[in-house]
């Protein structure tokens, strides 16, 4: 059967936004004209993973203590792990040389600024506008309501008013129905979810999916209380597939949702790592994998 409507894991999402032009290209090749949906969840998660760090960076950068780019970038490498400070790393190389800005040159830290803001701004835009959301989220994720209100000039006010919400984890989890929807509403699904888990072999593809299923563990042994934010960030790809529209096929490139779409019986399509289609384009007479 034949699934037109593409329902997206945010490990879709992201590049199609942020990735590179032939991982762009593979996406657009692939889904053509189908329509495109996302989640508040799945905008929550991209928010959690990337829009924060950005504008976290804009702040370190604003430091007074900070005269240049690289004097951030050298701050940022010694607080954030890996992950967070490449997409940092490889965003200010792009605004770098697209706005023919030097990491060691102090004149240029205002321009930087105004440069982020703006792509604070567009990036934002782009989450809300460039996919069709679906309004369903069965979690009430408070930080999915969480709107970044910008008003020119007072980009600094926004930021700061929007990450004061966004990171007040107490608040925001004590407004939302994560731990109803894994305790009660998905109940049969997370305990399958769970006994699965246990029957299986650790090895490489499937330890995301032991680990997402140990998280789900933890709250049917602890209770509510164990279903914090932090925790919620660890089986978000669990939530993402529970509350995938039945009618859509749910578009990831994650391992995981192999094992979390299969037991639940949700269609589902994986697409190759970023990585592997610059391999395949490097190496042309390989055989492209789905």
């Amino acid at each position: 059967m034949a699934h037109n409507k593409k329902f997206l894991d945010t490990s879709v999402a992201r590049p199609m936004l942020l990735g590179s032009k032939a991982y762009k290209k593979h996406f657009s090749g692939y889904f053509g004209n189908d329509p495109l949906y996302v989640s508040p969840y799945v905008q929550m998660e991209f928010k959690r993973s990337y829009l924060i760090n950005v504008i976290d960076f804009y702040f370190v950068l604003r430091l007074d203590s900070v005269r240049t780019i690289d004097d951030a970038l050298k701050l940022w490498s010694n607080k954030f792990r890996a992950s967070e400070l490449k997409a940092i790393v490889q965003l200010m190389a792009e605004l770098n040389a697209t706005h023919r800005l030097k990491d060691t040159r102090a004149s240029d830290k205002a321009k930087a600024l105004h440069e982020l803001e703006l792509y604070i701004m567009r990036i934002e835009t782009k989450l809300r506008l460039f996919f069709r959301n679906t309004g369903t989220d069965s979690t009430r994720c408070k930080r999915a309501d969480i709107p970044l209100k910008v008003s020119p000039p007072d980009f600094r006010g926004a930021f700061k008013a929007f990450l004061q919400e966004f990171q007040n984890v107490v608040l925001c989890r004590s407004k939302c129905r994560i731990d109803h929807f894994i305790l009660k509403k998905n109940k049969k699904q997370v305990s399958d979810y769970v006994k699965k888990a246990k029957e299986i072999t650790v090895k490489s593809g499937n330890q995301g999916f032991i680990r997402i299923a140990q998280g789900l563990e933890t709250v049917i042994s602890k209770g509510a209380l164990a279903a914090t934010c932090k925790l919620c960030g660890t089986i978000g790809d669990a939530v993402i597939t529970l509350d995938a529209p039945p009618n859509m096929e749910l578009q990831h490139t994650d391992n995981s949702f192999n094992q979390l779409c299969s037991i639940i019986n949700r269609p589902h399509h994986q697409h190759p790592s970023e990585q592997k289609i610059h391999s395949i384009k490097s190496h042309p007479s390989r055989k492209k994998t789905p």
